[in-house]
């Protein structure tokens, strides 16, 4: 073949990979079009009470807290499944290695938008390539004038899945501990857990780790919304947040749902390949009474004199 002729199906399959690479976000117009596109699977993220009540025609619809996304036990906090079970889980699905999967949350508010980023990201660890979320969820989708069904919905039929572990996208507790100093860590948790007026019910103290920022995930979206700000938007946050867009940084929530939306900006929309998301959020580190916890205000203590 000639030298000349070699470079160019090179390049044209460059390109032709390039324009098939799945955005992290798509908007409403997108999916309105990609309804019925061949290899674009929809994963309804929302309760399965939402989803019976309207969702995207041929959308198959997965239960965060149930079907094994993330698992809790009273000695680790919250723990990933396994890759043996997310290849189960997937699989069940209907999902395959190629398909690109599309997640719908309701898209009401950021808690809604943080299911879709903490799949996403399980996607993203067990190293499906085309993953995206929905921008807005379904409430983007209908505002876009996108025809809905009712009911069960659509069976997949089970299929084979090969996951592989990416483990840049993980820090893990010893990661954390380490990073104490070295790396950035912030904390994407409501402000008053953030102090440590109010816990969730998954940890076991008030307080944050010592040194986190702070940035939480109600100021990543439009008014709290399920839409997520603008790029710029974000830039000025962050730097009003005094928290890095570029190097190690770690986002950390009560669980993982939190730190998965603030890790989804980070990595996703701002471009940072050293963000990486703890999985096991202050749920697990405030399991070891030896780790070290900052209580900045406490509701309880005297009140100083006048």
């Amino acid at each position: 073949m000639p030298l000349r002729l070699f470079g160019i199906i090179a390049l044209a399959l460059f390109w032709t990979s390039a324009a098939h690479a799945a955005d992290p976000l798509v908007d409403d117009r997108w999916a309105v079009q990609n309804v019925s596109t061949p290899n674009v699977v929809f994963v309804d993220v929302q309760s399965k009470r939402n989803y019976r009540r309207r969702h995207i025609p041929g959308a198959i619809h997965t239960d965060y807290p149930d079907d094994g996304w993330r698992f809790f036990t009273e000695e680790l906090g919250v723990v990933l499944p396994s890759p043996i079970e997310f290849a189960r889980l997937v699989g069940a699905l209907g999902i395959q290695n190629n398909s690109h999967v599309v997640l719908v949350a309701t898209g009401g508010s950021e808690r809604d938008m943080s299911v879709a980023t903490d799949v996403y990201w399980t996607f993203k660890y067990f190293g499906h390539a085309e993953v995206s979320i929905l921008n807005g969820g379904l409430r983007a989708f209908l505002s876009a004038r996108g025809k809905v069904e009712t009911g069960d919905g659509t069976q997949r039929r089970a299929t084979e899945y090969s996951p592989r572990r990416r483990s840049r996208y993980l820090a893990e507790y010893d990661d954390v501990f380490v990073a104490l100093g070295v790396s950035a860590l912030v904390d994407h948790r409501p402000f008053a857990n953030y102090l440590g007026i109010n816990k969730a019910n998954v940890t076991k103290t008030y307080g944050a780790i010592p040194g986190t920022k702070h940035l939480p995930t109600d100021w990543l979206m439009k008014d709290g919304g399920g839409q997520f700000r603008s790029r710029e938007q974000l830039l000025r946050l962050f730097d009003y947040a005094n928290v890095p867009v570029q190097g190690r940084v770690i986002s950390i929530g009560d669980s993982s749902l939190e730190g998965s939306l603030g890790w989804f900006v980070m990595s996703e929309i701002l471009g940072n390949r050293g963000a990486k998301l703890y999985t096991g959020g202050m749920a697990q580190w405030t399991r070891r009474s030896d780790n070290p916890i900052v209580r900045r205000v406490d509701p309880d203590a005297p009140v100083p004199a006048n």
